[in-house]
């Protein structure tokens, strides 16, 4: 049977709840010299630990809800404005229409910046190329570099 304080007088009859067991004395010793840890002050866990325990967790609790909801509030206010940054933007009345064409103008945008690293990147590897040629002829000897430049002097003439 369970009371609940301040509800009916009656005891209510529970048959889950399985009385203790009794434990034999060397256990019953080792459990009262053992420490019990303090219950948090903050959090879930110290609801049901008395009434002071259960306002501060309430109230931390509370804190939290309201920190969230701050939070969630200004991210709102946040989107609205950029919502209507890119209705001005696009001239598009329905926010759905105003953001699809507000993403289709950042993707042709950022393929173009990717289309310049691409072209930069094949500059700068012929770039390299013509250093290494360079480096390769200023290690040849005199000979050696009017040989070359006579070789390409003739395919030149060839095309």
């Amino acid at each position: 049977m369970i009371r609940v304080p301040g509800q009916n007088p009656q005891p209510i009859p529970s048959s889950h709840i399985q009385p203790p067991k009794e434990a034999n004395s060397d256990e019953k010793k080792a459990q009262d010299t053992t420490e019990r840890p303090a219950a948090p002050l903050v959090g879930k866990s110290s609801i049901g630990r008395g009434p002071e325990l259960d306002s501060q967790a309430i109230a931390v609790r509370l804190a939290v809800l309201a920190t969230e909801a701050k939070k969630k509030e200004i991210d709102a206010e946040e989107f609205e404005r950029i919502l209507q940054e890119v209705i001005n933007l696009t001239g598009l009345e329905e926010p759905q229409a105003a953001m699809e064409e507000a993403s289709k103008k950042l993707q042709h945008e950022i393929e173009i910046e990717l289309q310049k690293i691409k072209d930069n990147k094949d500059l700068m590897e012929e770039a390299e190329d013509w250093q290494s040629f360079a480096e390769v002829l200023a290690n040849l000897s005199e000979g050696q570099a009017e040989a070359i430049l006579t070789m390409m002097h003739e395919e030149i003439k060839a095309l």
